[in-house]
């Protein structure tokens, strides 16, 4: 049985051998090498790292990269196998990707358990034995975040705990709260043997649990997700951290850190997303509705694109959750291989009319090209349209102008078969082009042309359903508003409709996720906004789930489900009085996850020998015991101070943000205001809020005037003195006589 000095000093040799620095310098060879006990993971497995904690049994797969002495018995569903290497395929396609994307989580998980981050930890995608033993040897010892207990099971069975749903983060949290001041290390030990007397001791951690068995699995984003907390804690801000978790989850672990550079580049990469419409923002608030969120009219001016004609009409428009679940049902592989340009213009073209023979048609089906006539035109290109010389009508300019210019390469053109249905579907892939000597089985006048790419034709596929109820109209050539390329898509798949050159099977990895970020979101009227969704946006209830529902949308008729690559982060401010309800609303549908007041952030932060981080400690103290926790101050409103710590900057943050916030709080009560700033015992210069003592017989006379508690006014001198700050927090509470006032301001 292993000391704890032996245990000890075990981890001193692996941090003198793989120190922290060395970790991004490790290659395939250096991580693992069959026979040499020379490498990374033989240290973390059987070396000294033994005596910290066990990660044995399993496969080599827990290591994510690993070097086969044999060949590879069958090919495994979740395993790649090159000529030397095996990897997850999660990893990548190479061994150089695959090694590369596990040094750098094996690198943030480390600066991130140096942190005391437990919970980034739990989000970096990395083996679990592997990540919390790594994290376990690269913690800070004097503030440690993680246990030499590896093993899920083992953890909860010590926590007495039984919610499968709580994280290895959240044990390790709850178990160090009772460590007092025993090592980390050998209250790993102690908290095992007391669990299994009969154990070998260097098996703490358990080993890899096999496929199939309970074990935490790789993070995954929630799909629908609320940031809670008090103002300022940086809900918002911290939004785009959690999208970049679901978007590009390797560059936000690359990029992690509290540092300026660090947020521009996290900034930068969410901004990319953002301009690629992978991203949407929205703000709930009171006069937010059901149409702005999902669909409802819309007035069409008359003579405007999509009404031609003379009087006002209506049309069904999208909103901002519809449109990002129509994006997201699109399949980014199969669009790139039919050359389509990003979120194309559906075209109605008709090339001849339906009671033709169809000669021109089939001809231009089956050479690659869309017709249309006019042939007295000329060029498009080189003419007025609008010379009345021309004689052509509002529709027949429209269609011209359209065809020669509008119409880009990308596009989607669907041809008219009847009032009813199309009987062609194809991809512009070039430009106008003027052809007056026609080919032969072409219509003499039909000169303009374009190159497409018919990926379906001869069908008859009825397309009112998706035109929102209407037939196509005899025009030419009209952008079809009503309709995106995922809704034709799928219209056309769920009619059995093949498209061209589509794969049979879809490519991994295809299906991008969207996110939609709703700022505020306590603020709208969830059921107004959400209708018959509220229920859609289940995980359970997602498209493609064993439980999947659909709706049928009220205005448009279609028949509508939420895919499962859109999520939705919602930000909600707990200080806001308007949450009534909002909890039976939500609570069962998105996950809540708390963002509380972070004071330790501002820890390095003085103004003039103050420290900020331990002033902001004190006041939200106070607001606890006069109100409650969800009204405390946010770390927001003080990291100015971090660019610029002057008193002026501390000045202008309580007069403009902490005072007005502290005057809602408390409805204008400011006696308990000044209790939160300590004023009632500091000198009467330095009282941010005092009271005037009034002389009601010289006001009123002799009258009895009922006593409305004094008049209280702010002392503007007092923010320009250093010693009212430090008077907030310099007074010990204990000394004197105002526990008992404050004790009766909570009853």
């Amino acid at each position: 049985m292993a000391t704890f000095d032996e245990r000890q000093q075990a981890w001193e040799e692996f941090l003198q051998r793989w120190p922290l620095r060395t970790l991004s310098k490790l290659t395939p060879s250096t991580y693992n090498k069959s026979g040499d006990q020379d490498t990374f993971t033989y240290w973390l497995e059987f070396g000294p790292g033994r005596l910290l904690g066990s990660i044995k049994g399993g496969d080599s797969s827990k290591l994510g990269l690993y070097e086969r002495k044999n060949e590879p018995k069958g090919p495994r569903a979740h395993v790649q196998a090159g000529d030397v290497y095996s990897w997850k395929k999660k990893y990548g396609t190479s061994v150089d990707e695959a090694f590369t994307t596990i040094r750098s989580r094996i690198v943030e998980v480390a600066k991130a358990a140096g942190k005391g981050d437990s919970q980034r930890v739990q989000e970096i995608d990395l083996e679990h034995v592997l990540k919390w033993k790594v994290a376990f040897i690269y913690q800070d010892v004097n503030a440690p975040c993680v246990l030499p207990i590896y093993n899920y099971k083992s953890l909860c069975a010590i926590a007495g705990e039984t919610d499968k749903r709580v994280t290895h983060a959240e044990l390790y949290a709850r178990l160090l709260e009772l460590r007092g001041e025993e090592p980390v290390l050998a209250y790993g030990f102690d908290l095992w043997n007391a669990m299994e007397d009969e154990s070998d001791d260097e098996e703490v951690g358990g080993g890899w649990e096999s496929e199939g068995d309970t074990k935490e699995k790789a993070y995954e984003p929630p799909l629908n997700q609320i940031l809670f907390g008090p103002p300022g804690t940086g809900k918002t801000y911290n939004t785009i951290n959690q999208a970049l978790a679901i978007l590009a989850p390797e560059f936000l672990a690359q990029n992690s850190g509290d540092n300026s550079e660090s947020r521009k580049r996290l900034k930068t990469e969410f901004d990319r997303f953002v301009a690629a419409e992978r991203v949407r923002f929205v703000t709930f608030h009171q006069s937010f509705s059901y149409e702005d969120f999902v669909e409802g009219l819309r007035a069409l001016p008359p003579n405007s694109e999509g009404n031609p004609g003379a009087t006002l009409a209506y049309d069904v428009a999208k909103g901002v959750f519809v449109q990002l679940c129509l994006d997201a049902s699109g399949d980014p592989v199969l669009e790139q291989k039919l050359g389509l340009k990003k979120d194309p213009t559906i075209w109605k073209i008709s090339i001849e009319e339906a009671s033709s023979d169809g000669r021109t048609r089939r001809y231009c089906f089956q050479h690659g090209e869309a017709r249309i006539g006019w042939h007295k035109v000329g060029d498009i290109r080189q003419v007025d349209l609008a010379d009345p010389a021309l004689k052509l009508g509002s529709n027949d300019k429209s269609s011209l102008a359209s065809f020669g210019g509008e119409v880009e390469e990308g596009d989607v053109l669907v041809c008219l078969g009847t009032r009813k249905s199309i009987c062609a579907v194809g991809v512009v892939t070039g430009e106008y082009e003027y052809n007056p000597e026609v080919p032969e089985g072409v219509r003499k006048d039909y000169v303009h042309r374009l190159p497409v790419n018919w990926l379906l034709s001869d069908i008859d596929f009825d397309i009112t359903t998706l035109n929102g109820g209407r037939g196509l109209t005899l025009k030419t050539l009209y952008p079809m508003s009503r309709i995106s390329w995922p809704e034709l898509q799928q219209g056309l798949q769920q009619a059995g409709l093949s498209l061209a050159g589509e794969a049979k099977q879809p490519a991994i990895g295809a299906k991008l996720p969207y996110v939609l970020i709703i700022d505020e979101i306590n603020r709208g009227n969830i059921s107004r906004i959400f209708g018959e969704l509220i229920s859609l946006i289940e995980p359970s209830k997602r498209a493609g789930a064993s439980e999947a529902l659909e709706a049928v949308l009220p205005y448009s008729k279609r028949h509508f489900s939420v895919p499962d690559n859109v999520y939705l982060i919602g930000t909600m401010n707990t200080a806001d009085r308007s949450l009534a309800g909002l909890d039976i609303a939500l609570r069962r549908r998105f996950v809540f996850r708390e963002m509380p007041p972070r004071p330790e952030l501002l820890d390095a932060v003085e103004v003039q020998g103050l420290n900020i981080g331990k002033l902001l400690r004190v006041m939200n103290q106070r607001i606890e015991v006069l109100l409650d926790r969800d009204h405390c101050l946010g770390h927001a409103y003080f990291m100015p101070l971090k660019g610029d710590p002057t008193l002026a900057r501390l000045e202008s943050t309580f007069r403009n943000q902490i005072l007005p916030l502290l005057q809602e709080y408390f409805f204008e009560d400011w006696q308990r205001i000044q209790w939160v700033f300590n004023d009632h015992r500091k000198p009467v210069v330095d009282r941010f809020v005092e009271q005037d003592k009034q002389d009601v017989a010289a006001l009123f006379g002799n009258i009895s005037v009922p006593a409305q508690g004094g008049v209280w006014r702010i002392n503007a001198a007092a923010f320009k003195r250093f010693s009212a700050y430090a008077g907030v927090i310099a007074v010990n509470a204990k000394a004197e006589a105002p526990a008992e006032e404050l004790e009766e301001a909570s009853a």
